[in-house]
């Protein structure tokens, strides 16, 4: 969407954790994206590459380390004013993965969703303050009764749902969804993305969708970045990194993703990671993948590649694209 002005501008972003004497977990390290409004970004990965750290980072949770986070052309890694900051978090909302631990067991329902509410002043009374609540509810497909229960009389599907609604409650403009259905049944997973989908349709929002499901990622998005060992390795349409993946990585985990048709599962080939995976805390030169790559030559031991525009639109950070 090159014609847009991003919404959201994240620029050589590192986010590093202090793990003992001289040992630094870099967790997020120089990553580089936009995210544009309306569309879905969706950030793939093994689990612990920094996905949910860039998120938390992104939602200002956490405090980068280093690089710019821009949103709307708000500086978010400076300190920001007291107005600034209400601004953003009414603007800005995160759904998170566990929707056993991230509500309040104690609360009700009516004052989970309604904590938003209050808190930016929202509604005029009481009154006014239940109806929203109820109308958030039925919006995400539960019942006004379900307003005066507690989250453990929930299913996981239901309780991701009053999740939902929560981050819905200020009518942010941009959400992060940090693997909002890992934890949930199958049966359940569509469900959830089929309402996050009509709900950016109807609202207008501006998604960060993080997974590590691929065909679920490929069915929610509209770009898709590969995440390895706290770095961006492949930048693209999700069209295009289905059909024409450049990264050794990506074209590993694309492998493993099972066909429909038993013929074609069965005749094609699945590209088998060697090696094992490198410390996050001692990364040392040269490409982070090498260690597990197939194609890895000297170079690829040596020098860090630099994720760079390989197509319009297309970034990828490996060497063998220079070839």
């Amino acid at each position: 969407m090159p014609d847009k002005q991003p919404l959201v501008s994240v620029k050589n972003l590192k986010k590093y954790f202090n793990v003992g004497k001289n040992l630094t977990l870099k967790a997020v390290d120089d990553v580089t994206f936009d995210i544009y409004p309306g569309e879905t970004l969706g950030l793939v990965g093994e689990s612990g590459c920094g996905k949910s750290t860039l998120g938390r980072t992104l939602i200002r949770l956490y405090h980068a380390t280093d690089g710019e986070i821009w949103f709307d052309g708000m500086n978010l890694t400076k300190d920001l004013t007291s107005r600034e900051s209400f601004q953003f978090t009414r603007r800005a909302q995160m759904i998170f993965q566990d929707p056993y631990a991230s509500l309040n067991q104690r609360m009700k329902v009516m004052d989970i969703i309604a904590e938003g509410i209050d808190a930016h002043h929202l509604a005029a009374d009481k009154k006014e303050r239940e109806e929203m609540v109820v109308e958030l509810l039925q919006t995400v497909g539960l019942q006004r009764e379900h307003a005066n229960r507690y989250p453990h009389e929930f299913s996981g599907g239901q309780r991701q749902r009053i999740g939902i609604a929560r981050a819905l409650a200020v009518n942010p403009d941009f959400v992060i969804a940090d693997e909002p259905i890992s934890a949930l049944d199958v049966s359940i997973q569509a469900q959830i993305v089929n309402l996050l989908q009509d709900l950016q349709e109807k609202r207008g929002l501006t998604y960060l969708f993080i997974a590590h499901d691929l065909s679920m990622i490929k069915h929610i998005s509209d770009r898709v970045g590969v995440m390895y060992l706290g770095s961006l390795v492949e930048l693209t349409t999700a069209d295009e990194l289905f059909a024409n993946s450049l990264h050794p990585y990506t074209q590993a985990l694309l492998s493993a993703i099972p066909l429909a048709d038993p013929n074609l599962e069965k005749s094609r080939k699945r590209i088998v990671l060697q090696g094992s995976l490198p410390s996050p805390i001692n990364l040392g030169s040269g490409c982070r993948f090498a260690s597990r790559c197939p194609q890895v030559t000297e170079v690829c031991k040596e020098v860090s590649p630099e994720l760079i525009e390989v197509s319009p639109g297309h970034f990828v950070a490996c060497h063998l694209t220079d070839r």
